[in-house]
């Protein structure tokens, strides 16, 4: 196997790891929701719903690059972006930062729950 395909097939596995860990966190804040956060996925999408509020996440498997947008009524638009590494962390905001902690404010900034600082 050359060497692009496996860094193809890590970067996968970090997004399918990334998504799964967005699940986690999503479940464990649905005990603090009214109306329960969901997560929809498809290859190379994934969209956390939060009751009236929408991220959407976008990865090209071609630069490791993720990019996000939350929209909920009455709230301007964000976006953001973020890059898998090949170590298994996360280039966001100029940090270096690992899987969970990106997911869990990730699911804090779509659910409204904790400070959800993420840029």
């Amino acid at each position: 196997m050359t060497a692009p395909a496996v860094a193809s097939m890590l970067e996968t596995e970090l997004w399918l790891s990334f998504v799964s860990l967005l699940r986690s966190y999503a479940a464990a804040a649905n005990l603090n929701l009214e109306e329960h956060a969901q997560i929809e996925h498809a290859e190379t999408s994934a969209a956390l719903i939060a009751g009236p509020a929408r991220l959407e996440l976008r990865f090209n498997p071609e630069t490791s690059s993720v990019t996000w947008a939350k929209s909920a009524p009455a709230h301007p638009r964000i976006t953001g972006s973020f890059a898998f590494l090949p170590e298994g962390t996360i280039a966001i905001g100029g940090k270096i930062q690992d899987l969970d902690h990106v997911a869990i404010e990730l699911v804090a900034k779509a659910t409204g729950l904790g400070k959800g600082t993420t840029r």
